[in-house]
């Protein structure tokens, strides 16, 4: 990299602090689908696993290279294009603005439209998950057991379309970033559970952990809900990742997001109350920041069940960046925590601030 190039990832803050390498990231071949041939905008008709996928393709602005990337996921009841273009559901795209290559993934659900949002992706999963707009955990009776220790077809095609769109554009490999909202935070946390050796880190935003039973079975919403509260730092296992859990996870940097009491899901007259991310992502940090190659930031705030709704684009930039300042391989001794944009409240481990009575 050339001094202007260092210089502009400084001011970017893209640079890694000094560290120790722990591990390099694992080899990365750039290869499209035979045949395929990727472009900025939309791509359709990716061909995965049976699967036609669309994904966007959003370059960085600055001359840069290579790119850190970002794969940002919308949740249940918003478009790919609301998550990637809407204020209030993240504007992703506008992360390009800040020197990363963003890839926005269509959701299966969505039949390769990223304009749709309706009731296609809105319900209980099929063929053994959970929930429909990703493969994003296993459903708790029987049909989910083929899931115990394959992340799915959703996992594999973002690294998939990365590895495509590393054919045109240089893109570093020791700085791939996944993120989302609810569903798509639930997806994150498989995909950084199941693939921490290709992932350098990752924003789950109020995602699921579908806490469980030691043995990997399942516990009713309220059980659940009753069993973190009851013991709010142990380590759970969940129906979000691999059964059992990973003994050791890769080096990487994790921030969860927990929006504050209004952090709920109801899930309609049928259903009522259906997701309460209070017990969810103090479940997932407190695994996240028992790995000893893991840098795990607890953030909360106050927006409820949405992407992060105050000074969204300087937290997003400062999530961002604050991921990408440290690549795969760095040592978590040397990661230092800036302070992030008004109106949240972030900390290195695992959330203190869910149950203060009990914590």
């Amino acid at each position: 990299m050339n001094r202007v190039a260092v210089l502009a990832a400084m001011t970017l803050g893209l640079m890694a602090q000094p560290s120790v390498a722990i591990a390099a990231a694992a080899a990365v071949t750039w290869q499209c689908p035979d045949g395929y041939q990727v472009h900025d905008g939309l791509n359709v008709d990716f061909p995965h696993k049976g699967m036609k996928r669309s994904f966007w393709v959003y370059p960085p602005a600055e001359a840069m290279a290579p790119a850190p990337v970002w794969v940002p996921l919308t949740g249940t009841v918003e478009s790919t294009n609301d998550n990637l273009t809407a204020p209030r559901s993240g504007a992703n795209a506008l992360m390009a603005q800040q020197g990363f290559m963003v890839i926005g993934p269509v959701r299966q659900c969505a039949d390769g439209d990223p304009t749709y949002a309706g009731p296609r992706c809105n319900g209980p999963g099929a063929d053994g998950w959970n929930w429909k707009p990703w493969n994003e955990g296993r459903a708790a009776n029987a049909s989910g057991e083929p899931w115990k220790q394959d992340a799915g077809p959703d996992a594999s095609f973002f690294q998939a379309a990365i590895q495509c769109v590393g054919t045109r554009w240089k893109l570093d490999p020791e700085r791939f970033y996944i993120g989302g909202i609810s569903s798509g935070g639930t997806m994150t946390n498989r995909a950084l559970l199941f693939d921490s050796n290709f992932w350098a880190g990752g924003m789950p935003i109020s995602g699921e952990w579908y806490v469980t039973r030691a043995d990997g079975t399942g516990l009713a919403f309220n059980d659940a809900r009753d069993f973190v509260a009851a013991n709010p730092t142990k380590i759970m296992q969940g129906r979000v990742g691999p059964y059992p859990l990973p003994a050791r996870l890769r080096p990487m940097i994790v921030i969860t997001v927990w929006g504050g009491d209004k952090d709920l899901w109801n899930c309609g007259p049928s259903i009522g109350l259906c997701a309460d991310y209070r017990p969810s992502t103090q479940a997932s940090s407190n695994f996240f920041a028992s790995q000893p190659d893991v840098v795990h930031v607890a953030c909360s705030s106050t927006h409820g069940h949405m992407w992060p709704q105050i000074n969204t684009q300087a937290f997003n930039a400062w999530a961002l960046k604050t991921m990408a300042s440290h690549p795969k391989g760095a040592s978590p001794k040397d990661f230092v925590l800036t302070p992030p944009p008004d109106g949240y409240q972030c900390r290195i481990g695992a959330f203190t601030d869910h149950y203060p009575e009990r914590g």
